[in-house]
């Protein structure tokens, strides 16, 4: 009995001592759990707030800026390349890579020294034969450049493209020392350093390949992964301005459907929805118009409709003239775009009478040149909003004129909407556009006002392009320049 009895005492201290262990045990398993679990909140919140996330057109992109020729590609390339000047948010010229840039009293010739720290992303320097590479490879004829003509301005660039000097006679381009870039013009060219902050002056590394497997860049963020779902950039620990860096990953997924890509705003799977990096879609526009998301910013994209002179309607002098007066670019801005931009020409409201007059005008010609049966096509460029612009002027047209008019998107046409980035504050740079595709580069006929451009019958002007961006309110910095770039770099994620 006695043995038994010290067993049950012996068994009862053994399970005290043990359940005095399990619950230490226990404790510390809990408090453990508590701290991972902190740790890890911790963790993903760094990370969320240094992570920038949106949606951009599920397309090819081309990774060479020498080559990028549209707003969605520029959005891409600026985030992984940067020039030499860049528009501050209070939309002036900043230095970007450029140390310094004098001009001559003339505006003729141009000296850019660069910075002694730039480097690109592999660790190695950057020097001004990189840059001078890259541009005089914007003028070899056999890479067929669509930014070749923006670079006519400088002197004899004309003629090494065309092949009429060789690459050692071309002295528009010259360096003067490993970091210091001297540029001649064939006439003054007073915003030269405006145009440097365009994605097509950005340089590329001489003897690198531009592919997404070796990316070498030269901007705040590197390729990190490029699929088919998305791109994914990472902090570029070797640029010059890395400590004002904030963010230090950028996820742009590749998203097919706009109307998709607008409901991840809503859903906030994505920080910022909008041009440049997508346009928001035409059903989608009137609402987020209401949204106190939405912000407007205004660029000098210039869109306007360009004309087949060999079209029968179009010959006529005083019918292209009625047709342009019917144009109602604020119309289009407040009641089509949503976005606050700004007519090129400002016109008076026509009255009943002078509509009246101009109808018939319209009619007497028609009739008397027996055109009353011919179709004015006009071209969108693929977007619904582009068709939606078009058929606004087309029932104007329609309902004034009774023309026919028929609205295509392939093949030719009398008119076809178009846009060009001017890339600068002044709107006159449409005439480098003018002259390049409808004047056959003929330098000694430069236009000097939108009024001489609308003489000869070219174009006819819309408006100069708002960017529409809806952001969320925990994103700050955010800001579209002038000529259509928007910065990562530039973010601060609360």
């Amino acid at each position: 009995m006695i043995e038994y009895i010290c067993y049950i005492n012996f068994k009862e201290n053994i399970m005290k001592k043990f359940s005095k262990i399990f619950l230490i045990l226990m404790v510390f398993l809990l408090v453990s759990c508590s701290t991972n679990k902190k740790e890890k909140q911790k963790n993903t919140s760094n990370t969320s707030n240094t992570e920038i996330i949106t949606a951009i057109k599920k397309q090819e992109y081309n990774l060479d800026p020498k080559l990028s020729n549209s707003l969605n590609n520029d959005s891409v390339i600026s985030q992984l390349f940067e020039g030499l000047t860049e528009y501050s948010s209070h939309g002036k010229i900043a230095l970007n890579q450029a140390e310094s840039i004098e001009k001559s009293e003339d505006f003729k010739k141009w000296t850019i020294k660069l910075r002694d720290n730039l480097k690109w992303s592999d660790g190695s320097n950057i020097t001004a034969e990189d840059y001078v590479q890259s541009w005089i490879g914007i003028l070899n004829k056999e890479n067929k450049n669509p930014n070749a003509f923006k670079l006519f301005f400088i002197k004899d660039a004309k003629k090494l493209y065309d092949g009429k000097i060789k690459p050692n006679e071309f002295k528009g381009i010259k360096i003067t020392n490993k970091n210091t870039i001297e540029v001649n013009m064939e006439y003054p060219v007073k915003n030269f350093d405006e145009i440097l902050s365009n994605v097509f002056m950005f340089p590329t590394k001489k003897g690198s390949k531009i592919n997404k497997e070796n990316l070498i860049t030269n901007s705040a963020f590197k390729l990190k992964n490029y699929n088919d779902e998305e791109i994914i950039l990472e902090q570029n620990e070797n640029y010059w301005d890395n400590v004002n860096t904030k963010i230090k990953k950028v996820t742009l997924k590749l998203v097919e459907n706009d109307i998709l890509a607008y409901q991840l705003f809503d859903l906030k799977q994505i920080d910022f929805f909008g041009l440049p990096f997508y346009e928001i879609p035409y059903e989608r526009r009137l609402d987020s118009s209401k949204k106190p998301e939405l912000l407007n910013f205004k660029t000098n994209v210039f869109e306007f409709l360009k004309l087949d002179k060999n079209s029968k309607i179009l010959k006529n002098d005083t019918l292209r003239k009625n047709l342009e007066k019917l144009i109602d670019s604020k119309f289009l801005a407040e009641f089509v775009l949503y976005n606050n931009s700004v007519p090129i020409v400002q016109k008076e409201k026509l009255v009943s009478e002078q509509i009246t007059k101009l109808k018939n005008e319209v009619d007497e010609i028609l009739k008397s040149s027996n055109l009353q049966n011919e179709i004015l096509t006009l071209k969108h460029n693929g977007t619904k909003l582009s068709e939606r612009i078009l058929a606004s002027l087309s029932k104007e047209w329609i309902d004034k004129y009774r023309m026919k008019v028929s609205i295509i998107s392939d093949g030719n046409s009398s008119i076809t909407h178009s846009t060009f980035n001017m890339g600068t504050t002044d709107e006159m740079d449409i005439k480098y556009y003018i002259n390049h595709y409808l004047q056959s580069d003929d330098f000694s006929k430069m236009y000097t006002s939108i009024e001489d451009i609308q003489k000869e019958n070219l174009i006819f002007p819309l408006y100069k392009r708002s960017f529409s961006v809806l952001v969320h309110n925990n994103i700050q910095g955010l800001y579209v320049s002038p000529n259509g770039l928007l910065l990562i770099k530039n973010l601060l994620k609360q």
